[in-house]
């Protein structure tokens, strides 16, 4: 791909235009309505986190993680939707491997070398695979499939974004989530997304920096 168009502020700037400021530990996800939002993706447990959001979130998640020291394993049926991150990590230092959905993962993670695995394959299942310490899978889904309260159950959270009925009853019925905090999957921007987990959701606002926008998905 030569150039990804990204989602505009409600002011109209252009997405690269906005500044993202870190939080105080872990991945930063993005902000709150009153402060940033990051989770612990690396852990003495293994994580993992389903996605049913835009590609370029998907993206700058694992283009952060890398920031965070991990090594990168790509689990893809058609790679080449993928190749412009690997290209952009390997351009600032990391590492990256593409797999087949029968070869072998890395067994862990160490805190200065987490792993992370990103599931986008068909005949592959993120729930099931072992993971070691310090490391997590980041799986790519349609929440609003019928089977995706299994698949949501089996992660520690989810992100999701748009959030229709299908898709807003699934994290119901999976997190036990109340009618107030379903609310906050209503009407998400095209910035934001629903960070759900076990009966708490947070809407959250999901913008690259300059230096994100130019190496992720700036012209080619």
């Amino acid at each position: 791909m030569s150039q990804w168009v990204l989602p505009e502020t409600q002011d109209g700037s252009a997405r690269q235009e906005t500044v993202v400021r870190t939080g105080p530990s872990g991945l930063l996800l993005g902000h709150g309505r009153t402060s940033p939002i990051t989770i612990r993706l690396f852990r003495p447990n293994p994580t993992r986190l389903l996605l049913a959001v835009p590609d370029y979130v998907t993206w700058l998640l694992a283009f952060r993680c890398i920031s965070l020291g991990a090594h990168l394993s790509i689990v893809a049926n058609e790679r080449r939707r993928w190749q412009g991150l690997a290209n952009a990590v390997v351009q600032c230092g990391g590492t990256v491997d593409f797999l087949d959905p029968d070869d072998a993962l890395p067994s862990q993670g160490r805190p200065y070398r987490p792993s992370l695995v990103i599931d986008d394959a068909a005949g592959f299942d993120g729930t099931t695979i072992p993971l070691g310490p310090w490391q997590a899978v980041m799986m790519t889904a349609d929440a609003s499939h019928s089977g995706a309260i299994h698949l949501l159950r089996s992660c520690d959270m989810a992100l999701a974004s748009p959030c229709d009925s299908k898709t807003t009853d699934n994290l119901r019925r999976a997190y036990a989530l109340n009618p107030r905090q379903l609310r906050l999957t209503n009407n998400l921007e095209a910035n934001e997304v629903a960070l759900c987990m076990p009966r708490r959701v947070n809407r959250v606002s999901i913008p690259p920096t300059p230096t994100e926008y130019s190496l992720l998905f700036g012209p080619r």
